[in-house]
């Protein structure tokens, strides 16, 4: 018998209870459509920004988007993203009793998962919350080795180091295997390393 590990849920609470937001936790939800309304129509009561992992796929699997179109009536902004990891995340906004509702689609690969809320979802609630910068802090770098690149733009779990005081520009190193189940990838990580996507000439 296999069974997946519930990592999704403590990485991202712990990401966003890091950056100083309450949070609830709205639990483990079966993969079928009832079971998801059922979940969501509880938690938008009392939340203002629902965030969920899994249920957003290239496949069959993609449930969480019917959904919210279909018992809802939410409005889907994107359900696609031109990036790697990350590709079937959804954003969408309804109103409940009058009040407007967010809510983030994240994959649930845990390294696409925690890439698309460092992404996507922190710099929005640092938004609502009036962060005077809300965006992550962005610099230039050089990579300590060559990196072969994917069609798509790829955020890559990287290690930043100042080798000298001399140079301005810290030496971006890989953390190893970028595939999105391994978590690993992301434990020694202190950047993520925006490479663009692949063209004929790169």
């Amino acid at each position: 018998t296999y069974q997946i590990r519930d990592s999704n849920r403590t990485t991202l609470l712990s990401l966003l209870q890091s950056h100083g937001f309450p949070t609830l936790d709205g639990g483990i939800v079966p993969d079928n459509p009832d079971a998801i309304m059922k979940a969501l129509r509880e938690n938008l009561i009392s939340a203002d920004v629902i965030i969920t992992s899994g249920g957003v796929s290239m496949s069959e699997k993609d449930l969480l988007k019917n959904v919210l179109e279909q018992d809802l009536g939410a409005t889907i902004h994107f359900a696609r993203v031109f990036m790697k990891p990350g590709k079937p995340t959804t954003f969408a906004t309804l109103e409940v009793r009058g009040a407007k509702k967010l809510l983030f689609g994240l994959p649930g690969n845990p390294v696409s998962a925690i890439v698309t809320a460092n992404v996507f979802v922190i710099p929005c609630l640092r938004k609502m919350t009036g962060h005077p910068r809300p965006r992550h802090t962005v610099i230039q770098c050089r990579v300590g080795a060559d990196v072969h690149l994917d069609p798509r733009p790829e955020f890559h779990r990287a290690i930043l180091q100042w080798p000298s005081t001399d140079d301005p520009y810290p030496i971006a190193t890989s953390t190893g295997s970028q595939i999105s189940s391994r978590l690993l990838s992301m434990l020694s990580a202190n950047a993520l390393l925006l490479l663009p996507p692949k063209t004929e000439h790169k």
